[in-house]
């Protein structure tokens, strides 16, 4: 009767030891899970920590490389502009220099000119008969002392004029047109000497003088022509490279603003 008295208790101690490891084992589980979950939870703050740091660090590179791009391109336009500056300077004295040249060439060439239209006109005349006649009749001839028929003209200068077909008549006429020839000779010799300076040659006979001042007066004219040439082909080429600068210093000028304005993104989107 003790036995069977005694086994439903020991069936309910069992029961109770039973539900006691149950209980444990789930205080164990919910333990272990509620740590898995604080574990989850560090894991996602962690990582979200990271990717708040990784953006920061991103923003704060990119605004670097902005600011960089804004110095660079900012560096840029002032080499530019520095470059612009001196092509413009050694532009404008080149062409200082070259009107300067036209103008020294221009004057060289009239003078040679002038020099070689007084001799022609002076030749002309002294081969026309008429213009001899019509001077030595215009005006009494100036002589210098001790010059051919000076004292004669002198001594007639001061009596009567002789009369027309005399001998005295003929022969003062004579003695005219040898003063006129011989002023027309010495005028041409001093031209033709004047010449000789104004162009390089070593000739002393007037005929080649003459002739190297007009091979010298086409080559003047040549060179001329050639550096007009050049120097409209370099006003071209200028121009052109003063158009290339213009739309590199606006492409520069973009990209300034350009980068300005992702400076002004990146700083509103740290704030």
């Amino acid at each position: 009767m003790s036995k069977r008295s005694l086994s439903p208790e020991h069936e309910e101690g069992k029961k109770l030891a039973k539900h006691g490891e149950d209980m444990a084992i789930d205080s164990e589980l919910m333990a272990h899970h509620k740590g898995e979950s604080d574990a989850k939870k560090g894991v996602a703050r962690g990582e979200e920590a990271e990717e708040k740091s990784e953006e920061k660090q991103h923003t704060e590179e990119s605004e670097r490389t902005a600011i960089n791009a804004v110095a660079n391109a900012a560096a840029s336009i002032g080499d530019q502009q520095k470059e612009q500056q001196q092509y413009d300077q050694a532009q404008q004295q080149q062409q200082q220099q070259q009107q300067q040249q036209q103008q020294q060439q221009a004057y060289h060439e009239n003078l040679i000119k002038q020099k070689i239209e007084q001799q022609h006109a002076q030749s002309i005349q002294s081969q026309s008969p008429e213009g001899n006649h019509a001077s030595s009749h215009a005006s009494p001839v100036e002589h210098h002392p001790g010059s051919p028929g000076s004292d004669y003209s002198h001594a007639s200068g001061s009596g009567t004029k002789p009369q027309h077909g005399t001998d005295e008549w003929h022969r003062q006429r004579k003695d005219n047109h040898k003063e006129v020839e011989r002023r027309r000779r010495e005028a041409i010799n001093i031209g033709i000497k004047e010449l000789a300076e104004l162009i390089p040659t070593r000739d002393t006979n007037k005929t080649q003088i003459l002739q190297r001042a007009v091979e010298y007066i086409k080559r003047l004219k040549e060179n001329e022509n050639n550096n007009i040439e050049k120097w409209t082909l370099e006003k071209l080429l200028t121009e052109q490279a003063v158009s290339e600068l213009s739309a590199s210093n606006e492409k520069l000028k973009q990209e300034l603003e350009r980068a300005y304005r992702e400076i002004e993104r990146l700083k509103e989107q740290l704030k």
